[in-house]
Parts: C-alpha cells; sequence; structure tokens
C-alpha cells in the first residue's frame, strides 16, 4: 500500500496551514513543491529570525529602519496582485474607496506588513521595509552597453514589489538603501549563475548586512553535470567559487552536494569574522519522521547579535518540526519522553564540552566561549542553553566567575565581557 503519495499533484502548498503562528506541514506529505518549501523557508525566516533581528536593532536605539530584500522568486501571480475585493470594495458610508485601495496588499507582502505592524507597537519601534523582486535573483537582461536611467528600479521608501531581479538591480538598490540593516534572500543558482563580483557588494557593506543564500541541490546537480561538457557552464562555476576544485564534486554516480556549499563558503569566508554557516531544514514526511528539505542555506553575517538569533531560530525549528511530527501519533508520550531524555543527554554532553573547552583555551570572557561553541554545534542549542549549562558549571565549582560587580544573593546573572572566568 502507497501510504505516503509522492505524486506532483499532492504535493502541499502550505497556504493557511497554520499551527502557532507558524507554517507547518500537512500530515502524510512526504515531498513539498517547490514553492512550498519556498513559503516555508520564508515563513521561518519572517517569524524566527526576521522579527528577533529587527527588535535587537530596535533595543540598540540606533537604527528606524531595516530593509528585508526577498529576491528568491517563486511567487504566484495571484499573490503578487491586489485582490480586485479590496481595491473595489467601499466602506459602509461608500466613501472609503480610495483608502481601501490605498491599504490593500497583495498577499506576497501581508506577512512583513503584520509583522511590521507589530514592530511599530514595541517600546522601542523599528520598522521593516518588505521590497519583494518579482523577478527573482538570476535573471540578467541583455542590455546596451550603456544603459538609460529609465531602466532603474524604482524603490519606494515602504514596501512594494520591484518587476526585477536581483542581478538587474543591484546596483540601485544597494546605491538607493546605503548602510542601512538590510536582510536578503538571494539564489545564486539559476538562469544566470552569479559570480563573486556579483556579490563581492554585499560581502563588502559596512552595515549591518545579513546574507541568506539559498542552494537547491538540483540546481547544484545540474550546474556541475552542465559544465563537465559546457564551457560557457565550467567557467560561471569557476567565477561563482573563484576555484576550478569543484571539478571533484562530479562524481559519476553521486554529485558531492555538501562540498558545493562548502566552497561556496570558503570563497566569502574572508569577508566574515565567523564563518558562515551551512543549514539544512528539516521537514514532516511521517510519523514522527523528519527529513531534510532538498536545499542548503547559507547564512553570513558579522553582527554577533544576528548569529546568536539565528542560531536559536534553527534550533527552535528543528525541535518544533520533530515535535510536531509525533503529535497525536500512536505512543505520543513515548516519543515525547525519549525527546526529552535526548535533550538531558546533549545538555550533559554540553556541559562537558564547556569545561574541557574552557580548560584547553584558557578563554576568560564567557561571551567569547559561547560564541566559539554556537560555531561548532551551530543551531544545537539555544543561547539561553549555554547560559545554563555555565551556572550549573559555577555551582558544581568546575569553573569560578571573578565579578567585576558581585551579583545579588540567589540572583542567576551571567556573566559578561567585564566578568573572568577562572578554571580548575
Amino acid at each position: 500500500m502507497n501510504l505516503w503519495t509522492n505524486t506532483d499533484e499532492h504535493d502541499q502548498t502550505l497556504t493557511g496551514a497554520t499551527e502557532n503562528g507558524h507554517i507547518a506541514a500537512i500530515r502524510g506529505a512526504r515531498r513539498l513543491s517547490d514553492r512550498a518549501a519556498l513559503s516555508l523557508l520564508r515563513s521561518w525566516l519572517l517569524e524566527d529570525f526576521g522579527a528577533a533581528y529587527c527588535r535587537s536593532l530596535g533595543a540598540s536605539r540606533i537604527f528606524r529602519h531595516c530593509y528585508w530584500i526577498d529576491a528568491l522568486g517563486g511567487y504566484t501571480a495571484k499573490s503578487l496582485r491586489v485582490p480586485d475585493e479590496q481595491v473595489h470594495s467601499p466602506s459602509r458610508n461608500g466613501k472609503g474607496r480610495k483608502k481601501n485601495a490605498d491599504m490593500a496588499l497583495p498577499a506576497a507582502l501581508q506577512p512583513g506588513a503584520m509583522l511590521t505592524q507589530a514592530l511599530a507597537q514595541e517600546d522601542c519601534p523599528i520598522a521593516l521595509h518588505t521590497l519583494l523582486l518579482s523577478a527573482g535573483s538570476s535573471t540578467r537582461r541583455l542590455r546596451e552597453s550603456k544603459q538609460s536611467n529609465d531602466d532603474s528600479p524604482t524603490l519606494s521608501k515602504e514596501s512594494g514589489i520591484i518587476a526585477t531581479s536581483w542581478l538587474d538591480a543591484a546596483s540601485c538598490l544597494l546605491r538607493e538603501i546605503e548602510q542601512s540593516p538590510t536582510i536578503f534572500l538571494l539564489d545564486p543558482l539559476g538562469p544566470t549563475t552569479f559570480s563573486y563580483d556579483d556579490l563581492a557588494p554585499l560581502y563588502k557593506r559596512t552595515g549591518p548586512t545579513e546574507l541568506c543564500f539559498l542552494l537547491a541541490h538540483k540546481q547544484i546537480e545540474h550546474h556541475l553535470r552542465s559544465a563537465t561538457t559546457h564551457t560557457a557552464q565550467a567557467n560561471a562555476l569557476t567565477a561563482l567559487l573563484r576555484s576550478d576544485r569543484w571539478k571533484t564534486l562530479n562524481a559519476k554516480e553521486k554529485v558531492d552536494i555538501q562540498g558545493f556549499a562548502r566552497m561556496f563558503i570558503t570563497s566569502m569566508r574572508r569577508h566574515f569574522q565567523w564563518s558562515p554557516q551551512s543549514i539544512d531544514l528539516p521537514v514532516q514526511n511521517g510519523p514522527a519522521s523528519v527529513t531534510s528539505l532538498p536545499y542548503t542555506l547559507i547564512y553570513a553575517t558579522r553582527r554577533s547579535d544576528g548569529l546568536l538569533i539565528m542560531n536559536d531560530a534553527l534550533c527552535q525549528y528543528r525541535r518544533r518540526t520533530y515535535r510536531q511530527s509525533y503529535q497525536g501519533v500512536l505512543s505520543e508520550d513515548w516519543f515525547a519522553q525519549q525527546d526529552q531524555k535526548r535533550l538531558d543527554e546533549a545538555l550533559r554532553q554540553l556541559r562537558e564540552q564547556i569545561q574541557r573547552q574552557g580548560v584547553a583555551t584558557r578563554i576568560r570572557r564567557w561571551p567569547d566561549l559561547r560564541q566559539q561553541l554556537i560555531l561548532d554545534n551551530f543551531g544545537q542549542f539555544t543561547v539561553q542553553e549555554y547560559d545554563r549549562c555555565l551556572q550549573e558549571l559555577i555551582a558544581q565549582q568546575e569553573v569560578r566567575c571573578a565579578w567585576r560587580q558581585a551579583p545579588e544573593e540567589g540572583s542567576e546573572r551571567i556573566p559578561g565581557n567585564e566578568d573572568t572566568l577562572i578554571w580548575r
């Protein structure tokens, strides 16, 4: 019996399927369509990462706004249009037609608009401007050597949809947003493969920059296979990765997908203090069973708060996905108990790792050691769990903290940059 249908006709669209405010895969789907996978990715990034990142920027009281530039593409024409019923429906007194038309938004912009409204009501408000590039990332138009100013996209001060691609609009958009905090969502593999030179302006931005590059596994495989027989494609991969070592990834039977991601990270690493992270997203594919989406997300930042926020967002998403996979199944309590046992054991090993690495490196500042540990175990534990493990080690006298200002008795204070750890 074919219990888990695997045909495109049964791919889940995820539209309207939410649980606790998060898009969730509907039970019984082994495979998501590309559009559904992009919807899942966007929802997670916006709700779990984007919201927390904007609040962190707002708390600094330095930044007044942040841009969310989405060039992943994959939107339907319907989602990019304002519904006719919203534009033409008058208010009860018949005088609100123009106002309704001004407030109406395409479906693709509504999640960002809802988050913008929530951020505006925070104690430290910050404006989020969502810009969607309807042509995606890598469609490049053929142009004359002298480009007319009329071809430049019009950038709205508020959220909006721009009918162009990233490769066509990059120079104009970067000039307009200047050094404003920006989260970029890009697909460097597509009809036109990005080159390192296309991405260098993003790597060199001095303003707060969060880069999310989505690599589809089938695109990686297609490009590597094609490069063996097409010189143009081979040159394009070399221009992107700044190396021709990609030729070693193209085995006869299986392409090394993760090897490609590592080479991509290597090409950009020198521009970032911390190594960019390779992220795989799980999705439910059966009762108490999850599998990874056929995508790899490359995340890069130069801000320590961005790194911590993305770590927590990934950790919480992974745990939530597995927890949802066994809800409602037979022996749900048993699965929950086993899940908790695994977490308890993992935290025990984390405490040992903290002590071992602290003794070996003699790092005196907890934020510095915690950051190293997070890079080693990215997305496995939350920042709060790292802090709690250190508190337990201090309580067990495995490490002593020389406080710059003594904490109040019974308080659960976390050592900061001004406090010194003394390892046994």
